[in-house]
């Protein structure tokens, strides 16, 4: 993978969660996942899937599984950009949501900017996706001008 750094701290304290590096084989859950997640926020906004730019950004990221107890339950996908750790996703099962997933994966990728001498994270969301007030939690910002903020998906950001 491009520019795979190692990331994941053995010493971390042990965690209802493990999350792993993805290979390809990994790529089928990763894209159902994502697929199924974000399909009704791709309706409402007259957007459409495309499966071959998922392939190819999935090529271009660092991508790990989220697992609990050996079960694959969510997927991250990061990228490094100038200063910044861009979070591409952070796609949770259904049945594990609002169990602190969400939370661990972000905590995990805020470490890995400190410890990569970056100074933000940043992501995108859809303004209509109940995951932005779990950001706005953990620091996230709005950034951007405030008429990009009227659109369809809000970019934020937060220091790190």
């Amino acid at each position: 993978m491009p520019g795979t750094r190692a990331m994941l701290d053995p010493t971390e304290d042990l965690s209802l969660y493990q999350l792993r590096q993805a290979t390809m084989a990994d790529f089928a859950f990763a894209e159902a996942l994502t697929h199924d997640n974000m399909v009704g926020y791709y309706r409402r906004h007259n957007l459409v899937w495309r499966g071959d730019l998922f392939l190819s950004s999935w090529r271009e990221s660092e991508n790990f599984v989220l697992q609990a107890d050996g079960v694959p339950i969510g997927v991250m996908r990061v990228t490094e950009e100038d200063d910044s750790l861009h979070i591409r996703d952070v796609q949770i099962a259904q049945g594990y949501r609002g169990r602190g997933a969400g939370t661990f994966l972000l905590n995990t990728a805020h470490r890995w900017a400190r410890a990569r001498g970056l100074a933000e994270c940043q992501l995108r969301v859809f303004v209509d996706n109940p995951a932005a007030r779990l950001y706005v939690r953990l620091g996230y910002r709005p950034a951007g001008s405030r008429l990009a903020q009227l659109g369809a998906i809000r970019h934020m950001v937060r220091r790190v």
